[in-house]
């Protein structure tokens, strides 16, 4: 996608010149962090197996440094130190604001830290290794450290991993996969470290008590140690001192120079030097907005729409121009992180945030939100109309409240989740966790749960009604979006919205055509993999597509087929018996409800 360029064209050339090297300054950042977390999680799995004894300590090491001290390993390691540093600094020196999230400033600043501890603890195993051949195995570098530096190396090991994992989390939280082993990855993120200290601490006591001579330092050695660790930590922090110096020369400059006028759709309008991105100005004037990747471009949850402006802006660089691309977005549409203006600009944000919301909050998107495969029921009370008009408003409310009380406790009996009630009518989902052919059998079983229940009230209220109670089951599995809104007044509600609700909610339309009491999508007995009797197969008409869907008709509570053998029937038999729209082969006429149609050797239309 490429934005109109007409004036500014000359500033648009180089802000895109800026902007590919953001971008490109991203990836090497990315992928020399990735190195040096690889690095860390070996060496720490290496103090893990400490656990089983020293001797084990050593020998996963000879392992691990037949890689890491090979030239391949040792180019990596050591350019990562550099490149991974400079380019992080780069980044917050671009930074406009520090106005900014807790948990980006605790990056950065466990990123400042790490040098400090790290600096003394390469310069005395690696250099001191390379220059004086010093022994580098666990039970001499253990020796050395145990006790007097246990706690920096235990806190060098915390700060190492707590930055490595965060940058990981922020990399995968976008990502739709990534809820699937969110767990694993926590499991994972506190295990590696906990179980690196007890390996640490069990393996450095064995050391200490092995019969060995002492070491031996000299003076040069001594002083080679003090030389190099001091000489790091200068180039390092005289490196922080440096970018500090150019983001005070940088903000001093555009504070004298010109203003452009920011108008922000519905956050009025304001004035500031040019120079920060969209994303840092609604930081610093504290205007509510997205953004779940902290402006690394790997999210669309901070776009906007450029409605004045847009030809003033460089086009899209390559990171932000695939991610366009992806989301499919309309012309000027950009992400509020990659773009900096320089000449006056109007936008709207268009993720949906709360107005109400605290200066300064940055409105993320829930953990849980996303897209996943669920089974969705809508159920609904027939001939409610006519009921309401011939009982008392007392006895009508009291009823209702009875009939959503067994409701819900057969949907949450069933692990399922009530995400909506309307009149006499409510939306359950199942499926939110565990396996979907779980999810599929459980709001089948509900469903006959439910049509018991309500004929149990017919039975309990039956002299009281006019007319029976009837209930309308509609169930369906597919891909859904689920998530959270939240207003100040109505609180915070977990919906449930896509194809699926709405394919259900036709299927529990067609009941009152279909004269069943549930009706259950072909999609959903597959994915069920479960013969059930008294079934009538069916082709519902949908909606916006052009085939009907098919889908088999219960006239009552429904039931798992049982075969001759007994017992329920295999997922291969299951599947033999679903031909694409046909009915079961294994499955009885649907019993006495006069109202339902017989199984036959075709669908019935609808």
């Amino acid at each position: 996608m490429t934005l109109p360029q007409s004036a500014g064209a000359g500033r648009g050339t180089m802000g895109a010149g800026m902007q590919q090297v953001s971008s490109w300054s991203r990836d090497i950042r990315f992928v020399s962090g990735l190195i040096l977390l690889t690095f860390a999680t070996t060496h720490f799995i290496n103090h893990a197996v400490g656990i089983f004894g020293l001797h084990a300590m050593e020998l996963v090491q000879g392992w691990r440094y037949w890689f890491w001290h090979s030239w391949v390993g040792t180019v990596a390691l050591y350019g990562s130190f550099i490149v991974h540093p400079f380019f992080a600094l780069m980044r917050v020196a671009q930074r406009r604001t520090f106005k900014m999230p807790t948990r980006e400033m605790l990056q950065i600043a466990l990123g400042l830290a790490i040098p400090l501890l790290l600096v003394n603890h390469i310069v005395n195993t690696r250099v001191m290794g390379a220059y004086f051949h010093v022994d580098e195995s666990y039970h001499s570098i253990l020796r050395r450290l145990w006790p007097n530096s246990a706690l920096t190396q235990s806190l060098l090991l915390l700060l190492v991993w707590a930055h490595g994992m965060i940058g990981i989390h922020f990399l995968l939280r976008s990502r739709e996969s990534y809820r699937h082993w969110r767990d694993v990855f926590l499991l994972g993120a506190i295990l590696v470290p906990l179980l690196a200290l007890i390996g640490f601490f069990v393996a450095a006591r064995e050391a200490q008590l092995m019969a060995l001579p002492p070491e031996l330092v000299t003076p040069v050695q001594q002083e080679m140690v003090a030389f190099n660790v001091a000489w790091a930590k200068t180039i390092f922090y005289g490196l922080v001192g440096c970018f500090m110096v150019f983001v005070a020369a940088r903000e001093i400059r555009v504070r004298t120079t010109r203003q452009i006028t920011m108008r922000f759709v519905g956050h009025g309008t304001r004035r500031l030097a040019p120079g920060p991105t969209v994303l840092e100005m609604f930081r610093r004037f504290g205007i509510p907005h997205a953004a779940l990747c902290g402006g690394r471009a790997r999210c669309a949850t901070c776009r906007v729409l450029v409605i004045d402006g847009a030809e003033t802006l460089p086009p899209p660089a390559a990171n932000e121009a695939k991610l366009l691309r992806r989301i499919s977005a309309p012309d000027r549409v950009r992400l509020a992180c990659q773009i900096r203006p320089r000449d006056d600009l109007q936008v709207q944000i268009l993720l949906a945030s709360r107005l109400n919301a605290a200066p300064g909050k940055v409105l993320e998107p829930d953990a849980t939100m996303g897209r996943r495969d669920l089974t969705v029921m809508v159920a609904d009370l027939r001939a409610f109309s006519a009921l309401s008009e011939r009982q008392l408003p007392q006895e009508l409310i009291g009823l209702l409240n009875r009939f959503f009380d067994e409701m819900g406790q057969a949907i949450t009996a069933h692990d399922g989740r009530i995400d909506a009630f309307y009149g006499d009518g409510f939306m359950a989902v199942f499926g939110l966790e565990g396996p979907q052919a779980k999810a599929a059998q459980v709001a089948i079983a509900a469903a006959a749960d439910i049509v018991r229940a309500v004929e149990a009230l017919n039975r309990e209220f039956g002299a009281a009604l006019p007319l029976p109670l009837r209930i309308g089951i509609g169930i369906h599995t597919g891909n859904a979006i689920i998530g959270a809104v939240e207003s100040g007044q109505l609180g915070r509600r977990e919906i449930t919205v896509g194809e699926t609700v709405m394919i259900a909610s036709q299927l529990e339309s067609a009941t009152r055509r279909t004269l069943a009491d549930v009706v259950v999508s072909e999609d959903t007995i597959r994915t069920a993999a479960r013969s059930y009797s008294g079934t009538t197969a069916l082709k519902i008409s949908i909606k916006g597509r052009e085939t009907p869907l098919a889908a088999y008709g219960f006239a009552s509570a429904p039931d798992v087929a049982r075969h001759k053998r007994g017992g329920e029937a295999s997922v291969a038999t299951v599947l033999a018996d679903l031909p694409g729209g046909e009915e079961f082969s294994s499955v009885e006429p649907a019993p006495a409800a006069p109202a339902a149609p017989e199984a036959s050797g075709k669908p019935t239309e609808t």
